[in-house]
């Protein structure tokens, strides 16, 4: 039941790859996109690059409580306080595991940050290149 196969036929996962803007951009290239489509596909690469700095950040600070509560569970067993140093090393064991699932949900949706920069660095020098040829084009 855990490794059951996908119900997505064949055809149905060709034409969600096909829908696929930034897997299409990665195979072909850009130089197969519209000015206006490769405009639109900068700004939502730069608004997935945004969102996944957040969601890292969040992640960074999810993972540093964890020495927060390491060091407050230590001191809680050191001053003789048994109950507080269980639940405070059970926080920190929660935050690390939190740390960790949020680490494979950047890794599983967004790839990492070099694949979000590499992508808008070829379309914006597609688009540079597009600009100089008109400019060119323009002066003959």
């Amino acid at each position: 039941m855990l490794f059951r196969k996908s119900e997505e036929s064949p055809l149905d996962r060709l034409e969600r790859e096909a829908n696929d803007d930034f897997l299409l951009l990665a195979e072909v290239g850009p130089e197969y996109f519209g000015g206006e489509h490769l405009l639109e596909l900068r700004e939502s690469m730069r608004l997935r690059m945004a969102r996944f700095d957040r969601l890292r950040r969040l992640n960074l600070l999810l993972g540093a409580t964890a020495a927060g509560w390491m060091l407050l569970g230590g001191l809680a067993a050191f001053l003789g306080w048994p109950i507080l140093a269980r639940l405070a090393l059970g926080v920190m064991a929660i935050s690390i595991l939190g740390f960790l699932a949020g680490a494979w949900i950047l890794k599983w949706k967004y790839e990492s940050r070099g694949e979000l920069e590499y992508t808008i660095q070829t379309i914006e020098e597609e688009l540079r290149r597009r600009a100089a040829r008109r400019g060119r084009s323009a002066h003959l």
